[in-house]
């Protein structure tokens, strides 16, 4: 077995192209564009808090089941890849609470991401842990 130890990857060609094999070696990806260029876990109840995120600058309660999230380093453009989810209580998984993009104001933007989360015909609710991740370019 090999080990790889580095502080940087460079693409030989553009430095910032690196390009990744397939198992069966039939087929390459892009690094850069494989990785999740933001994601956060947040308590959406009471006051809410942040518990783990990576390149997420700020989180904001916009009301019940309203929340959106900054990113440090921004998007480069808007039609990004997010996806969110979302607990309502202890004993509620996603059967029965889910949690969408939210369409109030500007929803997506390169600078962050409204998140609404909600039971039962379309009502918001507070939730005990919401989650997103994005997937895209950044600037």
């Amino acid at each position: 077995m090999s080990e790889l130890i580095t502080d940087k990857l460079t693409g030989k060609t553009t430095a910032g192209d690196i390009t990744v094999t397939s198992e069966g070696g039939a087929a390459t990806q892009s690094l850069q564009q494989g990785l999740i260029k933001s994601w956060i876990n947040f308590n959406g109840q009471n006051t809410v808090a942040v518990r783990q995120s990576f390149n997420a600058t700020s989180l904001t309660d916009n009301g019940e089941g309203r929340y959106q999230y900054a990113y440090v380093s921004l998007m480069s453009y808007s039609n990004y890849a997010p996806t969110t989810d979302a607990q309502w209580d202890e004993n509620q998984d996603a059967n029965g609470c889910w949690s969408c993009i939210d369409k109030a104001g500007s929803a997506v933007t390169t600078a962050q991401l409204r998140i609404k989360a909600m039971i039962e015909y379309n009502n918001s609710v507070d939730v005990r842990m919401a989650t997103a991740q994005v997937s895209g370019s950044l600037a």
